[in-house]
């Protein structure tokens, strides 16, 4: 079992286990930790680990729209800045996307754990969110699984 399946394992949520994803090497501790403290939703501690073990990633997404590019700790303030995530969706945090039109985000307007949902950046309002998995613990194991393997679905 290697280093981030160890650390998944722990923290209870399992990297789908498929040679369709793709990680990224560790996020360096002061990006994350500079996340933590600028972020506009509290971060989900799985998805803090997940980051110490994968610094962003790319692959298949157990759900539609099917793929998934995970946004490198640095990066995600700046995107979230770029794509006026704040201004369109406020109280939501983008941490990446589906590579053709969809955002991945924390809604963070109700209590903890916060669901993720897929945004269309066009038109890019809360009323266009789609559930994709009730936390990031249930979003981390649909990854690296193709569509329809995964438990839940998003329309």
């Amino acid at each position: 079992m290697d280093v981030m399946a160890r650390t998944m394992a722990r923290a209870n949520v399992r990297c789908g286990g498929s040679l369709s994803w793709q990680k990224a090497p560790p996020a360096p501790p002061a990006d994350i930790a500079a996340l933590v403290r600028e972020s506009v939703v509290p971060l989900p501690p799985e998805y803090i680990a997940f980051l110490a073990e994968s610094n962003g990633g790319e692959g298949d997404l157990g759900v539609k729209p099917g793929w998934c590019q995970l946004w490198p700790a640095a990066e995600v303030l700046a995107l979230n800045s770029s794509y006026e995530v704040q201004a369109e969706l406020p109280g939501f945090l983008a941490f990446g996307s589906s590579g053709a039109g969809q955002l991945f985000a924390f809604d963070g307007r109700g209590p903890s754990p916060f669901p993720v949902v897929s945004v269309p950046y066009v038109p890019l309002g809360p009323e266009e969110a789609s559930p994709v998995a009730p936390d990031f613990a249930a979003f981390a194991r649909l990854l690296g699984k193709r569509a329809g393997e995964g438990s839940q679905s998003a329309p």
